[in-house]
């Protein structure tokens, strides 16, 4: 009898992340699509699927509007609330803060003086960590960041605790960096895009391992999607804004060793399963065990 509402409650979370996925794909790839298919008409009726154009935030914030959709649809004004908690769950140990602000600049700008010892190149030219990061963070790209904004409160705040819930951190963050990089599949076939100039299969290990990255942050900062997500997310993007090329091989070291040595759930080896905030949801069927 103890079983049936822990297997409710799995099928309630595959259900929620099938109509999540449905929703997100379905929005973004419709809207690329139409761009791929017929770019004159869709610019001409639309404008260009570009930065800066209302049909291009729409199809970046595609995860958060899916997530919000399927809460408000599946667990009304309680599961919003929910879910508006997880963005604005601040309360950290300082150390995670540091690594979710500091962490990818400091690997890149670490790798960047390591290549050049090991291959004799010269040394890096600091004025892009120095002056142009800086000016791009102060000029307020936080608050203009439409993947940071348009997609984490779906990514991390709608998907990732479900899986969490469904299998282990590991786990959880290699399938959602997959999917998470598949997403972006049709901006590669758009040459107003970004990804247009970029090898798909390199994008999708990077990817992975920024998920990896953001999981490990997840558990350690009580799913806090701002600490895990946005900020880590808006550092990627502003790094490459400040002409900063993010150092592929390092990305993925670091990916690699929070698996090795972070275990199943990415706390450590031997560490007990993370105890993060849960939805209204999860422990009202909890307690029904």
């Amino acid at each position: 009898m103890a079983a049936r509402p822990i297997e409710a409650l799995r099928r309630r979370l595959w259900v929620d992340l099938g109509l999540f996925t449905l929703a997100t794909f379905a929005l973004t790839w419709l809207l690329v699509g139409l761009y791929i298919w017929n770019a004159d008409a869709m610019t001409a009726t639309f404008g260009p699927m570009k930065l800066g154009a209302p049909v291009f935030y729409i199809a970046v914030a595609a995860p958060t509007i899916a997530a919000l959709l399927v809460t408000a649809w599946r667990y009304g004004e309680a599961g919003l609330v929910d879910l508006g908690r997880s963005l604005v769950r601040v309360r950290a140990n300082w150390i995670w803060i540091a690594i979710s602000l500091l962490g990818y600049p400091l690997l890149w700008l670490l790798a960047s003086f390591l290549e050049p010892m090991a291959t004799g190149a010269e040394s890096p030219d600091l004025s892009s960590w120095l002056i142009a990061l800086p000016a791009v963070l102060l000029a307020g790209h936080l608050f203009r960041d439409p993947g940071a904004l348009g997609e984490e409160l779906g990514w991390r705040g709608f998907a990732l605790p479900r899986l969490l819930e469904l299998m282990d951190a590991r786990r959880a963050s290699l399938l959602l960096g997959l999917v998470w990089a598949v997403w972006h599949l049709p901006a590669f076939f758009l040459s107003t895009l970004s990804q247009s100039q970029v090898n798909f299969g390199l994008f999708i290990l990077n990817v992975v391992a920024f998920s990896v990255f953001m999981t490990w942050l997840f558990v350690h900062t009580r799913g806090s999607v701002l600490w895990a997500g946005i900020v880590p997310h808006m550092l990627i993007n502003a790094a490459s804004k400040a002409g900063i090329t993010p150092v592929f091989w390092a990305t993925v070291a670091a990916a690699v060793m929070i698996i090795i040595f972070g275990g199943k759930h990415l706390r450590g080896i031997g560490w007990p399963k993370a105890d993060l905030p849960q939805s209204t949801f999860l422990n009202r069927a909890r307690s029904a065990k």
